[in-house]
């Protein structure tokens, strides 16, 4: 059962971020396992009935769910073994980052996050997004000012794409978009450490779970009517 991180967890964040290297990490596993690893995998399963509710095909599997402290070094210019932050990821087994929208929550020394969004751009997603934006824009509308209430959207954008002139103020943000995310950040250390943050997070994610739905329903669309400028 989730009992929340404590100071343990944010301790060890932060010596690993001063101490990266393979003797620290050995000689302190056991500081890892109880104070980052073990609290982890009892919140992804915590979360794991909200996260089935909103979409069954999602990976729940603790060990699957809560990132590996090793980082993959080999295509790096940062060579330290270790990452100072950990993620829980929520998404598709088998599909590629890239092209599928996902639920994530992040904690490190400074705090923690969560939201949802696509880990990285998607071309063909975001031609089919813009369409929908001309075709539906009122229904857009409706499933992001809840989530724009709660949420903050960062995005990666064209910076040549014409935004045409009938979308509305509330979807211009979105429609030069290479990819997005939204994000909640949760810096109640108090509450990082209590059992309630499961709660917070499960709340946000229904928050969320119109516009996932939506999202996750979209057909990738090669180059139509609003080819996108490079840039």
């Amino acid at each position: 059962m989730f009992q929340g991180y404590n100071d343990e967890t944010f301790e060890f964040f932060m010596a690993i971020r001063f101490n990266n290297n393979a003797d620290f990490f050995h000689s302190n596993r056991d500081w890892y396992l109880r104070g980052v690893r073990e609290p982890s995998l009892a919140l992804a399963e915590a979360l794991a009935p909200t996260v089935e509710w909103l979409d069954d095909s999602l990976e729940r599997r603790p060990n699957r769910v809560v990132s590996r402290i090793n980082r993959d070094i080999r295509f790096s210019n940062d060579k330290s073994p270790y990452r100072d932050y950990l993620w829980l990821g929520f998404r598709r087994p088998g599909e590629d980052r890239s092209t599928s929208v996902g639920l994530y929550f992040d904690l490190s020394a400074d705090g923690g996050s969560y939201g949802m969004g696509y880990y990285r751009g998607s071309r063909p997603l975001m031609n089919a997004w813009r369409r929908r934006i001309l075709a539906e824009p009122e229904r857009l509308e409706s499933l992001l000012r809840p989530v724009l209430a709660e949420f903050t959207l960062y995005s990666d954008c064209y910076r040549r794409m014409a935004v045409p002139e009938d979308v509305p103020e509330l979807l211009r943000p979105l429609y030069p978009v290479k990819g997005f995310y939204f994000e909640r950040e949760l810096n109640d250390f108090s509450l990082l450490k209590s059992p309630a943050l499961a709660d917070e997070i499960a709340r946000g994610f229904r928050v969320l779970a119109p516009l996932y739905r939506y999202l996750s329903a979209l057909t990738p669309e090669e180059e139509g009517d609003n080819t996108v400028e490079r840039g």
